[in-house]
């Protein structure tokens, strides 16, 4: 057997267009035709009203029997405090009702119904993960799939649910309305040579728990939309995503009217149903309500009924999304058919994320003859697959990473549901080539770094809890401190513990290893440029640092081994060369301290050009702190420097990294007024010494980001 992957979901609601299409289409929920099971407690299925009242509505503008009046997924999710969790169950009309539990046993038995009408079972699940062993424990994804067959059953036996071909009639009246299918194929290799994006709207998911939940999905994907997005993706599944076919409904009809899309978009974008689907139901229930394309996972697909599936979404003009993760589903998705191959970064049995699956999936390609050349539009219209990474990108880095593998579509979900700016956020992934270029010309230039605030780190963290928050509040940076004299100390024990809950978030098992690129001809400030870019590209998922202040390389290497660190700080008088990165074992950021008068609050006038003489190309990133004149080491004072000796730093072309004083009250007005690289925060978000406060850590954070694109409007 092989482990494999799956995607994660997302979904919400419109406005006015939103709470119209409720009354017309909110009577398709979720199913699935291959299980029955009448003595089990099925769930519930995926969209908000009763079908059945809708459906009698047939057009009209009815009640809604659950709640007495028709109700938007938002306004949904703000009754379900009172309503309970279950705010997308169509199926089960009490309120406060909660989601049936089902055994294990239950769920081995539906998946095994996915086997049903295979000639040959054995080979057709032979890429299953736990495939004919008798003591496998199900897997999330696996567990999360057979869920959904067997609420789907649920929703099938109820009175009102609607027949698949009253599911075609609706389609097709859809279609009339509202205009046709996009092929998702064609959508893609039309880009050429811009990559095109998927971008998703997605609530929640296991790994991550809330992420968005309060956002409308029409108007969101307008954002994306007006930005540039070719496809957007809705995750629909209720449990575990907080999505639904409502949302899914919503983004069809916001984006069809939306004003002001991007030039790069001739046309509306495809819309993507992201579901654990297994049943022709759900690809026909998917059009219904207005799905350009499917996502079939071909982790949990026996090869007979995803071939029954592909086929079947054909048969009315839909060409699908197949996922894979490993060699063995790539072998059973070319053996069904696919042409539009998605390669999930995640292996969603065990969450762990490497980017380089995408690569290997295109080698693999290639070695069997598979045509899908994304370099021109003619290029990419000649080749019968077109291969699309599916998890795990945020950056322009990752985008031009799979540009130069041909990669034809990219799908960002999360960085763009937290993103305070999703335009500014999509118009930097730099998806068409020449923006690629000319951002790392302006970036080569040799003049003043522009780029604005990309890193934010939250030091002295003491804890797995505290750490889980900086990451989860959007920090791209954690450190640990291993200098004895802090109040925020900690021993290997305690770093190796908040290593591994950062390692766990970002759904990796080892230390991140930057893309570095040396120079021998770089100039010290244009080599730091350089690395700047590799600390953003790798610092997507937050990394941790461990700060030392004037100790021995062999204890730094120590605590890098012992712990697990990604990256070191020296904070004392070791100087530059310290912070080479063979001495340290990893790369080392290297902080400059401020000597600041505590009375004045000044620094002395020629420190900007005492920086800019002192920096080698050792370090990895210089970082700017406070020190008090008459102290012996900076560092921890709570005491702010003089930040227009960043402001001129930059000015001279070197990112900067700023500490020393810094809250969730004074950090907005830093950034708006400084634009530095990065800012450092630790006893400005803390409750006590080596304890954060959760809401300042939360605070501090959206602060600065939200500052950040508004420092960068004009640049």
């Amino acid at each position: 057997s092989s482990s494999s992957p799956s995607l994660l979901f997302s979904s919400i609601r419109c406005h006015r267009i939103a709470f119209l299409v409720l009354a017309i289409f909110t009577a398709f929920p979720t199913s699935h035709n291959h299980h029955t099971a009448a003595a089990w407690t099925p769930v519930i299925g995926s969209s908000s009203t009763s079908s059945a009242t809708l459906r009698q509505a047939s057009f009209q503008n009815r009640k809604n029997t659950k709640s007495g009046q028709l109700l938007s997924t938002t306004e949904r999710i703000t009754e379900s405090n009172t309503m309970s969790d279950n705010h997308d169950n169509n199926t089960n009309n009490q309120v406060g009702s909660e989601y049936p539990e089902y055994s294990e046993e239950q769920l081995k038995a539906a998946l095994d119904s996915l086997l049903d009408g295979s000639t040959d079972p054995a080979y057709d699940g032979r890429h299953l993960f736990g495939f004919q062993d008798p003591n496998h424990k199900l897997s999330k994804l696996q567990a999360i799939t057979a869920t959904r067959i067997l609420d789907y059953e649920r929703y099938l036996e109820g009175s009102g649910t609607p027949t698949e071909e009253e599911l075609v009639q609706d389609m097709q009246e859809f279609w009339k309305q509202h205009g046709p299918l996009l092929n998702l194929q064609t959508v893609i290799q039309t880009q050429a040579p811009r990559m095109a994006l998927a971008a998703e709207f997605k609530r929640a998911s296991p790994s991550k728990g809330d992420i968005a939940v309060h956002l409308d999905a029409g108007e969101q994907a307008q954002k994306y939309a007006a930005a540039g997005a070719n496809i957007v993706s809705v995750l629909t599944e209720p449990r575990w995503f907080k999505g639904s076919l409502e949302d899914m409904t919503s983004v069809r009809l916001c984006t069809t009217t939306t004003e002001g899309t991007s030039s790069s978009s001739s046309t509306r974008p495809a819309v993507l149903r992201k579901e654990f689907t297994t049943s022709k139901y759900q690809i026909t229930e998917a059009l219904a309500r207005g799905a350009d394309t499917i996502l079939l996972i071909v982790a949990v697909l026996p090869q007979h009924l995803l071939k029954e599936l592909i086929d079947h979404a054909r048969s009315f003009g839909m060409e699908p999304l197949v996922e894979v993760h490993a060699d063995a589903e790539l072998e059973v998705a070319l053996n069904a058919g696919a042409k539009v191959i998605g390669v999930n970064n995640r292996n969603l049995h065990t969450f762990q994320m490497d980017l380089h699956t995408t690569e290997h999936v295109a080698e693999l390609l290639i070695e069997q003859g598979c045509s899908f050349d994304h370099s021109n539009p003619s290029a990419a219209e000649a080749s019968k697959y077109t291969l699309c990474s599916l998890s795990g990108m945020s950056t322009a880095f990752d985008v031009e990473r799979y540009r130069k593998i041909n990669v034809g579509m990219c799908l960002i979900g999360e960085s763009l549901m937290r993103a305070a700016d999703p335009k500014a956020a999509i118009a930097g992934l730099c998806l068409d080539p020449k923006d690629w270029e000319e951002m790392r010309n302006n970036a080569a230039g040799g003049g003043a770094y522009t780029g604005g605030t990309k890193l934010v780190k939250v030091c002295g963290v003491t804890n797995p809890k505290d750490a889980l928050v900086a990451c989860q509040a959007g920090a791209n940076l954690i450190g640990v401190i291993f200098v004895p004299k802090s109040k925020r100390c900690v021993s290997a024990e305690q770093g190796r513990a908040v290593v591994e809950a950062v390692l766990s978030f970002g759904e990796r098992t080892n230390r991140q290893t930057l893309g570095l690129t040396r120079s021998e001809a770089a100039s010290p400030a244009s080599q730091l440029v350089l690395n700047s870019h590799a600390l953003e590209d790798a610092s997507r998922r937050p990394l941790v640092v461990g700060v030392f202040q004037n100790q021995s390389p062999e204890f730094i290497r120590e605590m890098v081994e012992t712990c697990g660190l990604d990256l070191v700080q020296l904070h004392g008088s070791e100087g530059m060369a310290a912070a080479n990165q063979e001495l340290c074992g990893v790369p080392a950021i290297r902080v400059v301290d401020i000597a600041t008068d505590p009375e004045t609050g000044k620094a002395s006038e020629n420190a900007v050009e005492t920086i800019l003489n002192s920096i080698t190309t050792d370090p990895l990133a210089i970082l700017l702190d406070t020190s008090i004149k008459g102290q012996k080491d900076g560092g921890g004072t709570g005491v702010t420097f003089d930040h227009t000796i960043a402001e001129r730093v930059q000015n001279a072309g070197l990112p900067v990294i700023i500490a020393g004083g810094l809250t969730p009250d004074n950090a907005p007005d830093v950034i708006l007024s400084t634009r530095p690289w990065g800012v450092d925060v630790s006893s400005g978000v803390e409750a006590s010494p080596g304890t954060k406060d959760h809401d300042k850590v939360k605070t501090f954070v959206e602060g600065v980001k939200a500052a950040a694109i508004e420092a960068s409007k004009g640049f």
